[in-house]
């Protein structure tokens, strides 16, 4: 297969004909197709080679109404004029509370507090002297236990002298 020079400068240059795939002399000078076009000759048809136009169609942009500007006229009030409510109505309660109400709500959170701290230790208290009570109780029981154990160690000694003491005889 014999290429022009042209070709042989710019090997991805498009050209009219694809070259069908052949084997080559080793020693060729030839160059390879681009990728390229080696994709398009082997995906394209014999019947059409006109690409189907569904598959190029995209979906129409729908147009949207414009939310306007948010621009506001430096004469427009900043604040929302007061409004005067009626005493029961919700809106009219403020969360803003007299320096008077505030005191008393600060001493009746410190005494609840303080209840409860009285409360804890109180009940730490009685944890702390029911597991000295405890430990008393376990110290009294291991020294009972070496007691036993001495007792059986005794017995086992003056059985077994005996034992021995009978089968000498």
């Amino acid at each position: 297969m014999a290429s022009t020079p042209s070709q042989l400068d710019d090997p991805f240059q498009s050209s009219p004909t694809i070259p069908s795939i052949t084997k080559t002399d080793p020693t060729s000078t030839s160059l390879p197709t681009p990728p390229s076009s080696q994709s398009q000759s082997s995906t394209s048809t014999d019947t059409d080679e006109t690409p189907n136009p569904a598959k190029l169609n995209r979906p129409t942009i729908v147009s949207r109404k414009s939310s306007g500007t948010n621009i506001i006229p430096r004469e427009a009030p900043t604040e929302a004029p007061p409004q005067n409510f009626p005493p029961d109505d919700a809106r009219a309660m403020s969360p803003r509370r007299s320096t008077e109400e505030t005191d008393q709500m600060l001493v009746s959170a410190r005494l609840s507090i303080e209840r409860r701290a009285q409360d804890m230790q109180s009940g730490l208290s009685a944890i702390a002297t029911q597991i000295q009570t405890v430990s008393k109780n376990c110290e009294s029981l291991d020294r009972q236990n070496q007691a036993l154990q001495d007792a059986i160690g005794d017995m086992t000694r003056s059985l077994s002298r005996e034992s021995l003491s009978s089968k000498k005889k």
